[in-house]
């Protein structure tokens, strides 16, 4: 067994929420950068600059939304993850244990773990994942917890470099 306690970050959080929505974040980005061209056509080919404005403040909303979904989820999510928390990593599975909550998640449930600086991400599937921030422990604690996870296939084996988890 594994066992450690994590105290609160917002901007873990944050990092943790931007990794997990990559894949919309980037389509907003895209929709952002999709906008400019009809801004750019507008402007070179017509005489109303305020259909570009417009063209363009639809692009910057685009490039804004994410933003937005990350501040809202982190602030959606801090009633339960702004406490410390206790992991502990068995055979049985994760289990994590606050003030509000204790949870156990069997390893059955998990697709995959993805490293990311300070953390892993436990994925259930595509959008749902447990952030476990990691930043605190000492290298020897990291590398048993990721000796015990290579171990379950959850993470293949050599595929974190020390330097990803700090």
């Amino acid at each position: 067994m594994i066992s450690f306690e994590t105290q609160p970050d917002r901007r873990l959080l944050a990092v943790a929420l931007r990794c997990t929505m990559r894949a919309a974040i980037r389509l907003f980005a895209a929709c952002g950068f999709i906008l400019l061209l009809p801004a750019a056509v507008t402007l070179l080919l017509s005489d109303e600059p305020v259909v570009a404005v417009g063209w363009l403040l639809g692009a910057v909303i685009f490039w804004a939304v994410p933003s937005l979904l990350v501040r809202g989820g982190v602030r959606a999510s801090w009633k339960l993850y702004g406490i410390p928390i206790a992991w502990q990593f068995s055979d049985e599975g994760v289990r994590m244990v606050s003030a509000l909550m204790e949870s156990l998640i069997r390893w059955e449930a998990l697709e995959s773990v993805e490293p990311i600086p300070g953390q892993l991400l436990l994925k259930v599937n595509r959008q749902q994942v447990i952030p476990v921030p990691i930043a605190g422990l000492t290298p020897s604690d990291r590398d048993t917890l990721v000796g015990f996870l290579e171990g379950r296939g959850l993470l293949p084996a050599g595929a974190l470099p020390a330097t990803r988890l700090h």
